[in-house]
């Protein structure tokens, strides 16, 4: 288990190729009162769903580096009306938009969106972000870039599946890998980050090794 995992983001900029002014500027503020604030998960998808016309599943994992955004939307329906319509995000994957707005016709039902960063990572074991990333240019499925890196001998964080595998919900992946009989042990790292600047525990997983 890794005491430790620093994520220091020197660049990220994750866009929607339609968004508008408006969206954007929400956005911004959203981002700069959680980072400001030092808020929690939930406080930040809160934040967002009383500032943010609307916002996509697709979207807020990478917004707010969420690990579990479907737990925590449930989480607050009981708080906030929650409007909710389907959509379709980069023409292939499924999801929702989230809105506290009751008329949601004028949301479109379809997004693409784009993501550049550039993150150092470092941990007391010296894994850095280079193997991720090496991973990341052998295959584009998100559950195959997983299923590499755990036979490779990493132990992935859920910020490493989001950063460079693009993977939005790892225990859902990692459900479907053990399915197929991968035995997958999972433990909890903290991590922090200076997008959100917090530090919060979150999921760990490595490959148990053949006895």
């Amino acid at each position: 288990m890794t005491g430790r995992i620093d994520y220091q983001i020197e660049n990220y900029r994750f866009t929607e190729l339609n968004e508008s002014p408006r969206l954007t500027r929400q956005w911004v503020e959203v981002s700069d009162e959680c980072r400001q604030a030092g808020l929690g998960a939930e406080a930040r998808l809160r934040l967002a769903l009383l500032n943010v016309d609307y916002v996509s599943s697709f979207e807020l994992p990478f917004r707010l580096l969420l690990v579990r955004t479907p737990q925590l939307i449930a989480g607050l329906r009981d708080e906030l009306q929650i409007s909710q319509k389907s959509a379709t995000f980069n023409g292939k994957r499924f999801g929702c938009v989230y809105s506290l707005k009751t008329d949601l016709s004028t949301i479109p039902d379809e997004f693409r969106y784009s993501l550049a960063t550039r993150i150092r990572r470092v941990d007391d074991t010296g894994t850095a972000a280079t193997p991720f990333q090496q991973i990341a240019k052998e295959t584009k499925s998100p559950k195959d870039r997983l299923k590499l890196a755990l036979e490779s001998g990493l132990a992935v964080t859920a910020l490493d599946a989001l950063f460079w595998f693009g993977s939005q919900r790892i225990a859902a992946d990692i459900a479907t890998l053990r399915k197929r009989g991968m035995r997958i042990a999972t433990a909890e790292t903290d991590v922090s980050d200076n997008l959100t600047g917090t530090t919060r525990r979150v999921p760990l997983y490595r490959l148990v090794a053949a006895s």
